[in-house]
């Protein structure tokens, strides 16, 4: 008998087809593997259930209820009228007119002046009415740059201005509470001796001195805001006082005295009208809004363009102010034809003159 010895002497016998029973014998292993592992799978995700129908099978993780898939239903059908063309008209856009604001209506006044004392001591209304007047004109500021009130604004607190007592404004307010008479506040501005030695606003000479006029008065600037405002707070109070006009006496800069010695600077510039302009623009508005009227004393020469000195124009008069008080004429000047030249309308009311038009226009005394 032939076959191969191996290592230890043996023959190792190969009978005949054996290589062919292997290779069935591990067909038949794989097979039985898979059917294994697909049994192990079905057992994970199947239930079954043995009943006398039969074996009822549901899968795990799927309720006893799914939902249904939607069931369709049939097309709901719109019938609507037939709409021809549309046309979408433009929507016009309005704009709103504004409302004008009427222009006052200025009646003539005939003004009398009263002093402090009258005015505290309770005759001021008998002396206006025993000279023929209804309307009252007193000193609220006067030239030495002392106040008839006590002042709330810190700069008259602060320059020692304030008058000892408030009896001229209770006065005025008793008065304003009547409404007997027509109410007007006389207010030195620029002129003020107090102002340019704090050196507020003060006009300086070209030696670098503060300017004094002939009567030894200093004067302050409207080109100076620190000025400007203080004068227009203090205006401001005498509106809330009762006052129904506020009268601006030396409003611009000095045009009498030694004149030919001031500085041009920042306070002096070379056009004195625009300062000047300024302050009478600011100042009717603000008192406006309290339905109080601005008005301005000026010179003759001012209005004829003769002395350009003080800044004040004719035009800038009929532009800011409600009224303009003006002296008894010494040159024939006819002060209604300049000023309704200038824009000033109604002459008869508002131009005020110094013993002047009698009972058909203003005048004051």
């Amino acid at each position: 008998m032939g076959g191969h010895r191996n290592q230890y002497g043996y023959h190792e016998y190969r009978g005949r087809g054996g290589g062919r029973a292997r290779a069935v014998l591990l067909f038949i292993i794989a097979l039985l593997a898979v059917l294994l592992a697909a049994a192990v799978a079905f057992s994970m995700f199947v239930d079954l259930e043995y009943t006398d129908t039969g074996v009822k099978i549901s899968w795990r993780g799927v309720g006893d209820n799914p939902s249904l898939p939607p069931i369709a239903s049939d097309p709901v059908e719109v019938v609507s009228d037939p709409v021809g063309d549309v046309t979408v008209e433009p929507i016009e856009t309005v704009e709103p007119t504004p409302t004008p604001v009427p222009e006052p209506q200025y009646t003539p006044i005939g003004a009398v002046s009263v002093t402090l004392e009258q005015l505290r001591g309770g005759s001021a209304a008998q002396a206006v009415a025993a000279a023929g007047g209804n309307a009252l004109v007193v000193q609220m500021k006067d030239v030495n740059g002392r106040l008839a009130w006590q002042s709330q604004v810190p700069l008259a607190a602060n320059l020692g201005t304030n008058a000892a007592d408030n009896r001229a404004a209770q006065a005025v307010r008793t008065l304003a509470e009547a409404g007997n008479l027509y109410l007007v506040a006389r207010v030195q501005c620029f002129r003020d001796p107090v102002l340019a030695r704090n050196w507020v606003g003060a006009i300086m000479t070209r030696g670098g001195n503060v300017w004094h006029d002939y009567q030894g008065m200093g004067w302050s600037s409207p080109a100076s805001g620190q000025a400007v405002d203080y004068l227009s707070a203090l205006c401001l109070e005498l509106a809330d006082m009762g006052f129904d006009e506020i009268l601006l006496d030396s409003a611009g800069y000095p045009d009498a005295g030694e004149v030919k010695v001031l500085a041009v600077s920042d306070n002096r510039p070379q056009d004195l009208t625009v300062p000047v302009a300024a302050f009478w623009q600011r100042l009717s508005r603000e008192l406006a809004e309290k339905g109080v009227a601005l008005s301005v004393q000026t010179s003759e020469e001012a209005l004829r363009g003769e002395n350009t000195l003080s800044g004040v124009t004719a035009a800038n008069l009929g532009l800011y102010a409600a009224r303009v008080w003006v002296p008894a004429s010494a040159k024939g000047t006819d002060y209604a034809a300049l000023l309704t030249a200038g824009g000033l309308d109604n002459t008869a009311a508002r131009v005020v003159v110094k013993n002047g038009y009698g009972p058909a226009g203003s005048w004051y005394r």
